[in-house]
């Protein structure tokens, strides 16, 4: 199936701001769905396309690939960031930034609740770092991102579960963040896969710091790096080149997939068979293209994947011929996303402080 494009917006830009700052969660940006503002212009998301590709991309060479002017390339991409559309980071491995204990907290709500003013509150918590509102049988799900099992179960009791409106707290405990994507690309596979994506690989000291610092700043140069670490350039240089190579980082411009036009987007959930292994599964759902996230978690389900569409036709054959026709798959349940906050992830040290 061709990919389906998203909507655009007319060519004139958005004159309302959106920082998106939450001071409640330490001034982390949020990513917000913002679904009633215009769409971005062809010309933007082709900017946005380059800068998830290679967030670290030159001003000369947008100006090169796109026909725009640097100064106008400048212009554009600044407005992106200042409006909140994109962020430019370091998409790793949550244990190199100091997360050793993950998961997915899936909410169940009382009646007379307002799930967006609670999604708020989900996301001005500092180890919150994506809040979904969706269909299906949670009303939100909070991914947490915390130190250790401690602070998670810590979190859970006396941030999540006090939240008036709350009525129960299921935890879906990360065994392993198997894969990460966040480029938007198609809705099925051979459109701009990426199998390999963003997986966990063990690092020294020097390249964690490296990671650290491009997740505080995806565009630092590396003359400033060097100097934060008294290290030539030359070999941060070096060292951030095979750290991309082998898969353990991207810096990439993150963006909410919602406000960027990709509204048929959730999170599908698992169920294995007896004798399945949840990683084959996960292993095959990184072979979609559509599919930008995979955890193989302990609870009720067995693994969990983020999917990326734009129209639900998209979903539907996603779903239907290639999820269901996974081997090992018992059951899925499919969440579709109806408003979406995301923080881009800092190292606990930033986010904690």
């Amino acid at each position: 199936m061709p990919r389906s494009a998203p909507p655009t917006r007319s060519q004139a830009e958005s004159a309302t701001p959106a920082d998106g700052t939450d001071s409640a969660s330490g001034g982390a940006r949020v990513l917000r769905a913002d679904l009633a503002a215009p769409n971005l212009s062809e010309p933007e998301m082709w900017l946005v396309t380059l800068l998830q590709a290679d967030g670290r991309i030159s001003y000369a060479d947008i100006a090169r690939r796109t026909g725009m002017t640097e100064k106008t390339a400048r212009r554009k991409v600044s407005m992106l960031l200042d409006e909140n559309f994109i962020q430019v980071t370091a998409v790793t491995d949550p244990a190199l930034l100091g997360y050793a204990a993950m998961g997915l907290a899936c909410i169940t709500v009382d009646g007379a609740v307002n799930t967006s003013e609670l999604a708020d509150s989900l996301s001005a918590i500092s180890q919150v770092d994506y809040v979904t509102c969706t269909t299906g049988r949670f009303a939100l799900q909070a991914e947490l991102m915390c130190a250790d099992p401690g602070e998670l179960q810590r979190v859970v009791d006396e941030r999540i579960r006090v939240l008036p409106g709350v009525a129960q707290v299921e935890v879906l405990a990360y065994l392993r963040l198997h894969y990460q994507q966040a480029r938007f690309e198609g809705v099925l596979p051979g459109h701009g896969a990426d199998p390999e994506g963003v997986r966990p690989r063990a690092l020294d000291e020097i390249d964690r710091r490296i990671v650290s610092l491009l997740a505080v700043d995806g565009r630092a140069p590396f003359s400033e790096l060097a100097t934060a670490l008294g290290v030539s350039e030359t070999m941060v240089r070096q060292r951030y080149q095979r750290l991309v190579a082998s898969g353990a980082v991207k810096v990439m411009g993150i963006a909410n997939p919602l406000r960027l036009g990709f509204r048929s987007t959730g999170w599908i959930v698992v169920k294995a068979t007896a004798n399945a292994r949840s990683a084959d599964i996960a292993e095959a759902l990184t072979r979609l293209s559509a599919v930008t996230y995979v955890a193989i978690t302990a609870g009720r389900y067995d693994v969990l994947a983020e999917v990326v569409c734009v129209h639900h036709e998209d979903l539907l054959s996603l779903v239907d011929e290639h999820v269901r026709a996974v081997a090992g798959v018992a059951s899925i349940e499919l969440w579709l996303y109806l408003d979406l906050r995301y923080k881009p992830l800092q190292p606990h040290a930033v986010q904690s402080g």
